[in-house]
């Protein structure tokens, strides 16, 4: 897997006609007035896992390499916002905002969007996510495990409704950066620093007025700097949303597949996961009658399965935003 970030970007010039599903929020955030606009919503979320990997002071002692970790909770914000501003005429957008997909937040996102005459749309920007955190060194035995900040920076292109078909297609490509990033100057194959790229391709298909099916296929690439933690990623995905008349809803199913390359030097072996994850978002706008008003749930469960015990994990979050549209 040598010289990935540099095919992996070449390729992104090829595929821009005919290459990530949209966000969710997309359709609810795209105002139709030329002008400036602005959506504020803010909730909470309550999160439920078993995840080695995720910060936690329920999970910070390991007792065993071999174990699974306890089952732990967390009740995290959520925010959502999105400044943008509609050119009269042609349509254009530019904005700043946090979108909400299926597959989480890209964080704070600049971005632009341009529609065309036959109902496409391109919507791209650069990204930053700067409060995430990871244990400095997962892999510590009897003592507490300490966090480390994690921020991830990069840039995305969505293109839905390709030449006026169902096709919608994208590519994102990540830098991550790891703080302080114990275990890789542990091994140097558990670095974790690296660019990951992201390329997917979907159709939606019409079911009446009012409901879409959208299947989808995707594959990832992890160019990180950890032999070990390189990885070839593979994964489908079945869709189903509805937009009506103030309602959003959109429901996923998914299953995919990480191949990594290098043998784990804790474990001695290669590290192989298998992800499952279902995901629902619905939006409900004019809530009690007044239309700038609108309310966001949203429910997720992951599971990933992995041939190292101590990587087996279950996840799932439910959260409630209330918004108002300016």
């Amino acid at each position: 897997m040598k010289n990935y970030t540099f095919w992996a970007t070449l390729s992104v010039f090829i595929l821009t006609t005919t290459v990530c599903l949209p966000h969710a929020s997309a359709d609810r955030s795209a105002p139709n007035e030329a002008g400036i606009s602005l959506r504020l919503g803010a909730g909470a979320g309550y999160v439920v896992s078993n995840d080695q990997l995720r910060p936690n002071d329920g999970n910070k002692r390991v007792r065993d390499l071999d174990d699974n970790a306890n089952r732990y909770d967390a009740v995290i914000p959520l925010a959502d916002f999105d400044l943008r501003y509609t050119f009269p005429e042609s349509g254009r957008q530019v904005y700043l905002g946090t979108p909400m997909g299926d597959e989480g937040p890209p964080g704070l996102t600049l971005g632009g969007v341009w529609p065309f005459e036959d109902g496409g749309k391109i919507d791209a920007g650069i990204f930053v996510m700067p409060f995430g955190d990871v244990w400095e060194d997962p892999y510590l035995v009897d003592r507490d495990r300490n966090e480390t900040d994690k921020d991830t920076y990069g840039a995305k292109i969505d293109y839905t409704r390709i030449l006026g078909t169902g096709f919608e297609a994208g590519y994102r490509i990540a830098y991550i950066d790891i703080d302080d990033d114990e275990i890789g100057r542990r091994f140097d194959d558990l670095e974790r620093d690296g660019w990951v790229h992201a390329l997917k391709l979907g159709y939606a298909h019409p079911l009446g007025e009012r409901w879409k099916l959208v299947p989808a296929a995707g594959f990832t690439i992890g160019d990180i700097d950890g032999d070990a933690n390189r990885y070839l990623g593979y994964r489908f995905k079945l869709g189903l949303r509805r937009f009506h008349a103030g309602h959003l809803l959109n429901l996923s199913a998914g299953v995919g597949y990480r191949d990594y390359d290098d043998e784990h030097p804790i474990y001695g072996k290669d590290r192989n996961d298998t992800l499952y994850n279902v995901f629902g978002l619905y939006t409900r706008s004019n809530l009690f009658g007044h239309a700038p008003l609108f309310c966001t749930l949203l429910a997720g469960f992951s599971h990933r399965s992995s041939n190292i015990d101590f990587l087996e994990a279950d996840t799932f979050m439910s959260g409630v935003m209330l918004g108002y549209r300016f």
